[in-house]
């Protein structure tokens, strides 16, 4: 039961990474290709691409790692959102609010739902009590 609830986890995990890096490279096409400094748009492409190795990892993987690169992931996506929205931004662009709309909504709603789902699963599998080892008779 405990191994279902953690592959369906994992599942889910890549799914809403997955769903994240399609609204960054969704947004890339939709004209941050076109931000006057390049790297802006490198880094959607970037979150995209890191998104499919991670789901990747999530799903063939069964090693915490895999969790650890998912959570740094998302957490990192949210630093770059959070940072977008300060008088600095990211690269020198700044946004505000829920600005482009739906996506800047979808893909918060969709990198915390990851985040959460990310640590339950790091918590399920570094609780498992490690196999036991019988010494031996003889």
């Amino acid at each position: 039961m405990a191994q279902r609830l953690v592959l369906g986890g994992r599942i889910l995990a890549a799914v809403l990474v997955l769903v994240g890096g399609y609204i960054h490279l969704k947004l890339y096409f939709d004209g941050y290709r076109d931000v006057p400094d390049a790297n802006l748009g490198r880094s959607f492409l970037l979150n995209a691409a890191a998104s499919v190795v991670v789901a990747a990892a999530l799903v063939l993987w069964r090693n915490v790692w895999a969790l650890v690169a998912g959570l740094l992931l998302v957490n990192a996506t949210l630093i770059g959102f959070a940072m977008a929205r300060t008088s600095r931004g990211v690269f020198g662009f700044t946004e505000s609010g829920f600005h482009p709309s739906p996506e800047a909504a979808i893909s918060l709603v969709v990198e915390i739902g990851a985040a959460v789902v990310l640590v339950a699963l790091l918590y399920l599998e570094l609780r498992e009590p490690a196999p036991s080892r019988q010494p031996a008779l003889g």
